[in-house]
């Protein structure tokens, strides 16, 4: 059992596979846009980062404002999930079962620099919201523990996100483990004290090293083996 009072889990890439339609379309409108992208090349540039800040790096490249960028992005996305709702990632239903079954399982929450609406979206789409039903009620979202970095106005790399959920949770921050999957995150985590399992995937194990994961892993079946 992971070791310790608080276990805050990122959305996108750790607990649902929303990277590859997201980050498709993230390219496919900066291609659209003047901007000629591929997914990688969204993957390796934006993964993990705000929106905003994104949309903002796209128009200093162009050298022109986009407006309704982000409106036909985000609809865009809310049209993809509906029509194919993106899968739990692998492993990650299998350790909320094991964590449930645990009467010493520390509390759980989830952090995501995306807005409440995309993380009801994917979290329902995947049938994953039940599992984060809490007896607190941060923020809009009564009875779950679902915390995102527009209620704080500040996004990864930036600690805020990870202070407040840790907060609300009524959790010290050296007392939590959070689970990401991108360097931006593992560098918020660290910035708030505290541990960091970082899951390589679409990001590569040498740059969440090297963003200061206290721990790799390549699966999350990783986290139900018993200790060594």
């Amino acid at each position: 059992m992971l070791d310790c009072a608080l276990i805050i889990f990122d959305c996108d890439g750790v607990l649902v596979d929303t990277e590859p339609t997201t980050n498709a379309l993230l390219a496919a409108c900066a291609t659209e846009a003047g901007l000629p992208m591929s997914v990688q090349d969204s993957i390796n540039t934006f993964k993990g980062r705000d929106l905003n800040e994104i949309v903002s790096e796209l128009e200093a490249r162009l050298a022109r404002p986009l407006p309704g960028f982000l409106d036909t992005f985000r609809a865009r996305m809310f049209e993809a999930f509906e029509t194919s709702p993106p899968p739990p990632v692998a492993g990650a239903m299998e350790l909320l079962d094991h964590l449930d079954a645990s009467p010493t399982a520390p509390r759980r929450c989830v952090a995501s620099n995306g807005p409440v609406k995309k993380m009801l979206a994917s979290l329902t789409g995947a049938r994953m919201l039940h599992r984060f039903a809490c007896d607190i009620t941060p923020g809009h979202l009564d009875g779950h523990a679902i915390f995102s970095a527009y209620d704080v106005g500040v996004w990864k790399p930036e600690p805020d996100l990870f202070l407040h959920a840790a907060r609300t949770m009524g959790a010290d921050p050296d007392a939590c483990i959070v689970i990401e999957d991108s360097a931006s995150g593992v560098v918020a985590a660290r910035r708030a004290g505290m541990r960091v399992i970082a899951l390589a995937g679409l990001t590569h194990a040498p740059a969440l090293q090297d963003a200061g994961a206290t721990r790799v892993i390549s699966s999350l079946d990783e986290l139900r083996a018993p200790p060594r």
